[in-house]
């Protein structure tokens, strides 16, 4: 829609289904820390341009800065029913109201098992913990590992509570999209970098630009997140040069990773040999018959196996010394 406006070219291109292993251990490999599943459709895309551009511009960075994440609402909208439970609801606290926000709760539709998972515990709990568990992936995984490998000292939790509760930040807005920019954002960066990079082009992100991000530091929570409208400011800015048929779209997604079909399909093989080979065992580090059976069980088999695949390549290349 967007690229017949601007006169783009477009164009597609299929993943290797035979290579899926070698796919999966080029791009890992190039990462310095375990990736997230989109680096696959990522390096594609960069292929794809590639062949017809050397520069490109990326939207990196729009969904912190100008508050767009589904999660921003899920977390939001617990803030608001709390205040309107609890009569703590006033405008020095809080962006938005609840009566404000429900036009605009239909965009929560497609992230039911989201909302799900977040109220199936701690409901109202202080909201550093009400966000972690919205961001926190390792939920499920720690049987998987041996008990030693972990370092006693450290707490992930008490790390994120670092950046989410700086002082200043007042706003749980402020504290949700601080977090995401200084925890998250560095290795999304780091992922499109190195994706581009393996594609021979450059990806520049115009969004980061450091005078737009002081610029939106300096913004009210309340105008950013005006009534709950995800990108508010961003959308309103450029509206007179976007078709409004860009703005109506219903059926924008994220970069969805056919991640199970893969690791169970063509990589499947690639998968098993990684994590079940005698050096994977070695390391000590994994409970090899917790990562067996999550080998053999579907509900685990997506972005849990996705993440012991990442690391086990990830210790190959810069531990081991495989480069």
């Amino acid at each position: 829609m967007l690229q017949q406006n601007v006169r783009r070219a477009s164009g597609e291109d299929r993943a290797d289904q035979r290579g899926g292993g070698h796919i999966h251990a080029a791009c890992v490999g190039k990462a310095k820390s375990p990736a997230l599943p989109g680096l696959i459709p990522q390096y594609y895309v960069s292929r794809l341009a590639g062949e017809h551009v050397k520069v490109v511009l990326g939207g990196q960075g729009g969904d912190e800065l100008f508050v767009e994440y589904a999660r921003y609402m899920a977390a939001y909208l617990e803030k608001c029913l709390s205040g309107a439970i609890n009569e703590t609801a006033d405008q020095h606290r809080y962006a938005v109201s609840l009566e404000s926000i429900i036009p605009n709760l239909s965009l929560l539709k497609t992230y039911q098992p989201m909302l799900q998972g977040l109220w199936r515990e701690g409901l109202f709990a202080p909201a550093d913990q009400r966000y972690f568990r919205l961001i926190d992936r390792s939920e499920g995984m720690s049987h998987l590992f041996n008990p030693d490998s972990f370092d006693k000292g450290y707490s992930p939790f008490e790390s994120y509570q670092k950046i989410f509760n700086r002082e200043g930040l007042h706003s749980l807005v402020n504290q949700m999209t601080y977090f995401d920019l200084k925890g998250s954002l560095p290795a999304l960066l780091h992922v499109e970098d190195r994706t581009s990079m393996a594609a021979s082009i450059e990806s520049r992100v115009p969004l980061l630009d450091h005078r737009i991000v002081e610029l939106m530091a300096t913004i009210p929570p309340k105008i950013k997140f005006s009534g709950g409208r995800m990108k508010h400011l961003f959308k309103e800015s450029v509206r007179s040069a976007v078709p409004q048929s860009i703005f109506d779209r219903k059926d924008k997604m994220g970069f969805p990773t056919p991640l199970t079909q893969w690791t169970k399909g063509v990589a499947r093989d690639f998968v098993r040999e990684t994590l079940l080979s005698d050096r994977a065992r070695q390391r000590g580090r994994y409970n090899s018959q917790s990562v067996e059976k999550a080998l053999n069980n579907d509900s685990e088999f997506g972005r849990v196996v996705w993440g012991l695949l990442c690391l086990e390549l990830w210790h190959r290349n810069f531990i081991d010394g495989d480069m």
